[in-house]
């Protein structure tokens, strides 16, 4: 039999994916991408955008590189569909053009959606199964006819996300039932639009599409989209659905008593029913299944896995993938959490209700162990929290169903860990079955795209018949001291339900405070022109063209360095923003160039800018240190491996020994030889713990190792953040094993390491330098070297770059020489690029960048209008002033 693939995108709030399913084997391939959301502008920060351009743009490069995975031909590809997100609103007008695109979390029609509630909430919720919340189109949609009326008069289709891009791929404009009832405006019963309650708003009936059942053609891939996409011309483009009912189809919820908790960023619990069933107090959501026929009675646990990632990256920061470091640790706790409660997200839903969620952990140090022990107990109460709020929200769902699910699935990212579905399942008392892919959603898009291409004969029969693997759990021995534990947890989240309102409160204020001062900034309308001679990577190109408008001149590529004044102003005509590496900016360059408003510098230390000039012309200078501090960082910790196992002598043995094949006396020669030296528990002490000192700390630590450090501008708690220990130079030097110079350049610092301090270092210690060679003796270093009280040294600086190969310290073993490449590596521009881009977002935002050296000049500063200009007198002494210069 051949194969047959079907196509799924996955329109998520923070990532994209496209699945590749096999219909006869069950494979399945995916691919992901991440994205976010912008902030959208005159919001009060209660707004986000949908970046369109940008998801449409990383679905085809997780498309391309599915179908590259999967391995299928062109004509091995039978339909196409898509699910998003829920609560999305993409308004389009006559010709296709966005007017307002608006995530699941946009909640800028809050004022519209709490009037709507308190006039006609009941009625709302009695015909479309939701109560008025601000995450809603037709909130939305209010918002839009009192703000931009103009917009909503131009306007000719209010699709969901998927529905846009079911739409991008060539389908006619359509509303998939399971979508559209996520918009406050469809009659859910009858599965149409309320056209009564939509008139009665004063709401366009225009621009409400035909409402589809999921599984319907509604087209064909056009050319333009399938040259995206990479796939063939011409498949079908399916309508998919809405993801939490796509999750349910892929997870096997596909009968009435089903109920599936789908554990991902959210947590909804949707229960399957043959007809509409409405919560009488209106707490819960009722929707449409992406079965026909079929509806959905949900209660939600909210952000639980935007939580728990957020917690796993407070307490598991130092590792590079949080969330599995606190999985794993949890795992050597026991249930109970050694006497640890969390409250940490969970939440009891209710749709009536518009709150900042409260978390808490109530722990004791009488009971709880301290360090990374007690940390397992609390990241287990964590996880514990969040299956005892999937027992609450399972409770009120049967509550108002009046019975008990019959069969309970679960999927989503969290169904990933065996530990939290055993934990689960303890929890509930009851047998789960765990789909075996978290990708539900978009596998249940892919059976969409089956039944509407005809080789699935309906959404269940298309279901059963992939039999897609799944993990059973039931409850085991845990399940009994679970049921005292969760009863205590009911217990006491409803004693501590009024203080938590108390503080909502009190943290509302606080996030309305952030809104206030958000809604102040200036609006993004302005786009500044900018010149970019400094080097930077494509990524930071991308990130800073969404909001510039950018003249990339490299200095490396045009080979060309501006000499300030004439020079430079020409090519800064027009420009507003100046990103430069190596150029002179002087008095008389700023002073032509009019239009300048701010420079970013790539250098620790700008001396190639006349900062007093900048300020006298109210223009930020903003400096971009530590650009190269990882690379000086991995050197430095490899000069000290190299010292430790004589490397650089063991290397050299091999090559210049005149050893012949498996003469063991020579090997037996090198093992004695090159005995070396681990980091482990030896003293490494860092003379100034600037942007590359602090790198080296911490890239101790893994080792073993024990850093001191020495710097008078930084206090013992920075330090500590770095895992140092500050101490004297003194102290320092008598200490350690390892010194390693890192201090600025600066007449205080000229030449610290001299005889004195040298002999003042422990016996058969190592000195690296990769720092400045003004800093050091070397006359004294050669001394100390050959008299043996130093074991060795590594420097990539010298007082004459490059050194001569005569030179004394070189013709030593027990020297590493580098030629000046600590910084010289390819990610630089990388770093810099980031930075940059960091950078200039605060300011284009109205902040005061983190490194800006004139601060003074914020007060006044603006992207438009007339630039502050400097007195007779100061214009005069300023034109006099000798040019800086591009070397330091």
């Amino acid at each position: 039999m051949g194969r047959e693939f079907l196509v799924a995108l996955d329109a998520g709030g923070g990532s994209g994916r496209c699945l590749f399913l096999e219909v006869n084997s069950g494979e399945v391939f995916t691919a992901r991408r991440e994205w976010s959301h912008p902030p959208a502008p005159d919001t009060m920060g209660l707004g986000y955008d949908l970046d369109l351009e940008d998801i449409w743009n990383k679905l085809g490069e997780c498309c391309r590189e599915a179908l590259k995975r999967s391995g299928a031909a062109w004509g091995e590809i039978a339909a196409i569909a898509a699910t998003s997100m829920r609560n999305t609103t993409v308004l389009l007008d006559g010709e296709g053009k966005t007017l307002l695109a608006t995530p699941n979390q946009d909640a800028r029609a809050l004022a519209e959606s709490m009037s709507l509630a308190g006039e006609r909430g009941k009625e709302i919720h009695s015909l479309s199964g939701h109560w008025p919340s601000p995450l809603f189109t037709a909130s939305r949609l209010l918002w839009l006819r009192n703000r931009y009326p103009e917009a909503l008069d131009k306007a000719a289709a209010t699709l969901s996300l998927s529905d846009w891009l079911a739409w991008k791929m060539g389908g006619e404009p359509a509303a998939e039932l399971s979508q559209a009832g996520e918009t406050l405006l469809l009659d859910l019963t009858a599965s149409r639009w309320a056209s009564d309650l939509i008139g009665s708003l004063e709401l366009p009936e225009r621009i409400f599409p035909t409402v589809v059942k999921s599984g319907t053609r509604l087209g064909s891939l056009s050319p333009e989209a399938a040259s995206h996409l990479g796939l063939p011309a011409g498949i079908p483009v399916v309508a998919g659905g809405a993801d939490t009912q796509c999750g349910l189809l892929g997870a096997g919820a596909v009968s009435p008593g089903d109920l599936a908790v789908i554990a991902g960023t959210t947590m909804p619990l949707q229960a399957v029913t043959p007809e509409a069933v409405l919560d009488p107090e209106g707490r819960l959501w009722s929707g449409a299944h992406v079965i026909p026929g079929l509806f959905v009675l949900e209660s939600n646990g909210l952000t639980a896995g935007y939580v728990l990632e957020w917690y796993a990256g407070l307490m598991y920061c130092e590792h590079s993938y949080p969330l599995p470091a606190l999985l794993a640790e949890a795992r050597l706790s026991r249930p109970g959490g050694s006497g640890v409660f969390s409250t940490l997200g969970t939440a009891l839903f209710d749709a009536r209700t518009i709150s900042i969620p409260v978390g808490n952990l109530s722990l004791s140090h009488m009971v709880t162990p301290s360090r990374r022990e007690g940390r397992r107990h609390v990241s287990r109460a964590v996880l514990e929290g969040i299956a005892y709020s999937a027992r609450a929200n399972l409770e009120q769902i049967e509550e108002v169903l009046g019975e008990k699910a019959q069969n309970i699935f679960v999927a989503g990212g969290l169904s990933r860990s065996s530990l939290w579905a055993g934990i689960l399942s303890d929890v509930l008392g009851r047998p789960l079955t765990v789909a075996a892919t978290p990708e539900v959603s978009a596998l249940g898009a892919a059976i969409c795209a089956g039944v509407g291409a005809g080789l699935l004969e309906d959404h269940v029969q298309g279901a059963r018949r992939l039999g897609l693997p799944v993990r059973k759990h039931v409850p085991g021995p845990d399940r009994e001291e679970y049921q005292a534990l969760y009863a205590g947890w009911r217990e006491a989240c409803s004693l501590r339900s009024a203080c938590d309102a108390h503080l909502s409160g009190l943290m509302t204020v606080s996030l309305l405070k952030g809104a206030e001062a958000e809604g102040e900034r200036k609006s993004a309308l302005f786009r500044p022109r900018a010149l970019l001679t400094a080097v930077l990577d494509g990524e930071a190109l991308d990130a800073l063209s969404r909001d510039l408008e950018v003249d990339y001149r490299p200095w490396r590529r045009e080979m060309r360095v501006y000499a300030g004044g004439e020079d430079l102003a020409g090519a800064l005509t027009g420009c507003h923003i100046l990103v430069t590496e190596m150029d002179v900016v002087d008095f008389q360059a700023m002073d032509l160039a009019t239009d300048l408003r701010a420079i970013v510098v790539c250098r620790g230390n700008p001396v190639n800018v006349d900062l007093e000039s900048a300020t006298a012309f109210g223009i930020p200078v903003v400096r971009i240190p530590g650009r190269n501090a990882d690379a000086v960082a991995d050197l430095t910790v490899a000069f000290m491996i190299m010292l430790a196992r004589k490397l650089q002598e063991a290397s050299r043995f091999l090559r210049e020994g005149n050893i012949e094949a498996g003469d063991l006396s020579r090997m037996a020669e090198a093992y004695t030889r090159f005995e070396g030296k681990e980091l482990w528990r030896k003293t490494v002490g860092i003379i100034g713990l600037g942007e590359v000192g602090r790198r080296v700390a911490i890239r101790l630590r893994p080792f073993g190792a024990r850093t001191l450090f020495f710097d008078p501008a930084v206090g013992e708690e920075e330090g500590a953040l770095y895992h140092a220990k500050k101490v004297s130079l003194e102290e320092l030097l008598a200490e350690s094993d390892f010194v390693t110079l890192h201090a600025p350049k600066s007449e205080g610092t000229r030449g610290m390491m001299n005889r004195e301090a040298f002999a003042a270092m422990k016996e058969g210690a190592f000195f690296i330098n990769t720092s400045r060679a003004s800093l050091v003796d070397h006359d004294a270093l050669l001394e100390v070297l050959q008299s043996g009280h130093l074991a060795g040294a590594a420097l990539d600086v010298f007082p004459q770059e490059p050194p001569a190969s005569d030179h004394p310290l070189l013709l030593l073993d027990k020297v590493i020489a580098t030629p000046h490449i600590g910084g010289d590596t390819e990610e630089v521009s990388v770093h810099q690029g980031a930075l940059v881009v960091d950078q200039l977002g605060k300011l284009l935002r109205g902040e005061k960048p983190d490194h800006i050296l004139n601060p003074e000049v914020m007060e006044s500063f603006s992207w438009e209008g007339p630039r502050r200009e400097p007195s007779a007198l100061d214009r005069e002494r300023l034109a006099k002033k000798e040019k800086p210069s591009i070397t330091s």
